[in-house]
């Protein structure tokens, strides 16, 4: 666990210096403060609009973090013989990837909560308030930030830098289409079912974590749903870990 904590330091260390880091804040903090002059111009009140722009120039920025930090960090380290240095160590890889992870979702999450003020304070400039279902919304969207970031450094592992991005971003687009399954009642189409269901079961689900819809409406969600899609995400970043750590102790690094 003292190996794991030392590599998640070394590597928050490493990422809070990352400039890619501070142009993806400043542009979601100019998409979430011009929001509000979104709502002048639109037929909806100005605050539906502030909680719609708003969350989702968050979740948006998880993905581009994840791209732009998490997908590249491994192979940058491979390619600069720098991961040679924890590597050769007497230590499980396996520790490389979770204190990687960690490092970096402790980097993403202070961002994460800098955007999160910057939101709240807008919000309220524009004659709103924040909520509990606010709150819920930000817990959601922190742990789809962390699914994205497991399954980016997956691919990092498997691949390179520049083919991890093409598959996290096709992850995060395919995650938020996960809803598929009801296309197997159509009765021509009812052969597909199994497949979309075992689908389902395989891919993370993105939407889970988006209720984004229910802050823009003002429609209440339960804490039990909440803390069941937390768990779901807990649970497929310790599947996506899981599947790194293995492939990283197979990996040749020489």
């Amino acid at each position: 666990m003292d190996i794991i904590f030392t590599i998640a330091s070394n590597t928050f260390r490493e990422t809070i210096r990352n400039k890619v880091l501070y142009n993806i804040l400043l542009f979601v903090g100019i998409i979430i403060v011009l929001s509000v002059s979104f709502g002048e111009w639109s037929v909806f009140a100005r605050v539906q609009v502030m909680n719609d722009f708003g969350l989702a120039a968050m979740s948006l920025s998880g993905l581009l973090l994840a791209v732009f930090i998490g997908s590249s960090l491994l192979g940058k380290e491979i390619s600069g013989k720098t991961i040679y240095l924890t590597a050769t160590k007497p230590i499980y890889r396996a520790n490389i990837i979770w204190g990687k992870f960690f490092g970096v979702f402790a980097t993403l999450f202070l961002n994460f909560l800098i955007m999160s003020i910057v939101f709240g304070i807008s919000l309220v400039a524009s004659e709103g308030e924040i909520t509990t279902i606010h709150i819920k919304a930000l817990a959601l969207l922190i742990t789809e930030l962390g699914v994205i970031l497991a399954f980016s450094l997956l691919f990092s592992v498997l691949s390179s830098p520049t083919l991890a991005a093409i598959f996290t971003i096709g992850f995060y687009i395919i995650g938020h289409f996960n809803d598929l399954v009801g296309i197997g009642d159509l009765e021509e189409k009812a052969w597909l079912a199994p497949f979309l269901y075992a689908f389902n079961l395989i891919m993370p689900n993105l939407e889970f974590f988006n209720i984004r819809a229910a802050v823009v409406l003002g429609n209440p969600i339960s804490t039990q749903y909440v803390l069941a899609a937390i768990a779901y995400g807990i649970l497929f970043i310790a599947i996506a870990l899981s599947l790194a750590s293995l492939a990283f102790e197979k990996k040749d690094l020489s």
